[in-house]
C-alpha cells in the first residue's frame, strides 16, 4: 500500500519532522515526480504515486536521528515498516547511497528519489556539483569522509547520465523548477 499525500503529511507531523526537513522533502518530491513523469512519457514507466510518497517520506527518520545519532535512512525505513508501508522501505533505506552494480540496472523509483535528493540543497534545486560542494564543506572533515563523498558524487553523476540519456532535456533544465511553486501552496 502507498500512502497518499494527506497520509504522508500526517506521518510527517506525527513523527515531529522539522519544518526545514518537510520543505526539503517537498522539493525532492517536485524534482522526482517531474523526472518520473518525463521518464514515463519517454517509454520508461514508473510508479509516480510511489515516487511522491517515497520522496515526501525519505527523511522521516532524520529528526529523531539528529538526537540519537542513528543512521536516518535505516531509522526511517524501520518507522515506515512499522506503519505498514512496506513498498516505501527500499526508497527510504537506500536514499543515501547506491552500489555500483545498482547503477547498471534501469532507473527505478529508488534511484530516482536518491538522485532527486542529491539535487536539493535545503529547499532549493541545485546542480550535483553545488550539492556535493556543500556536503564536503559540512561533512568532509576527515580524509575518509571526503573520499566517500567523492565516490558518491561519481556515482550520482553516472546515475544522472543514465537518467538524462533517456530524456530530451539536460540536468540543468531541472533548475527551472525553482520557479514553479507547486508544493509551496500547501501548509506544512
Amino acid at each position: 500500500m502507498i500512502p497518499d499525500i494527506q497520509e504522508c503529511l500526517r506521518l510527517m507531523t506525527s513523527t515531529g519532522m522539522l519544518d526545514n526537513i518537510k520543505r526539503h522533502s517537498f522539493v525532492v518530491a517536485k524534482v522526482a515526480k517531474y523526472l518520473g513523469r518525463l521518464l514515463s512519457l519517454y517509454g520508461h514507466p514508473l510508479n509516480i504515486r510511489l515516487i511522491e510518497a517515497g520522496s515526501l517520506l525519505h527523511d522521516i527518520g532524520k529528526t529523531e536521528s539528529l538526537v540519537t545519532g542513528e543512521n536516518h535512512a535505516k531509522k526511517g525505513a524501520e518507522m515506515i515498516k512499522k506503519v505498514g508501508y512496506d513498498e516505501l522501505v527500499p526508497i527510504i533505506e537506500n536514499h543515501i547511497r547506491l552500489l555500483d552494480e545498482e547503477l547498471e540496472e534501469p532507473v527505478d523509483e529508488v534511484k530516482l528519489v536518491n538522485y532527486a535528493d542529491k539535487r536539493v540543497l535545503h529547499d532549493r534545486i541545485v546542480t550535483l556539483e553545488h550539492r556535493f560542494e556543500d556536503l564536503r564543506q559540512r561533512y568532509g572533515n576527515t580524509p575518509e569522509k571526503r573520499e566517500w563523498l567523492t565516490e558518491m558524487e561519481r556515482k550520482m553523476k553516472k546515475l544522472e547520465r543514465n537518467i538524462f540519456q533517456q530524456l530530451p532535456i539536460s540536468p540543468d533544465h531541472v533548475l527551472y523548477l525553482n520557479n514553479d511553486f507547486g508544493y509551496k501552496k500547501l501548509k506544512i
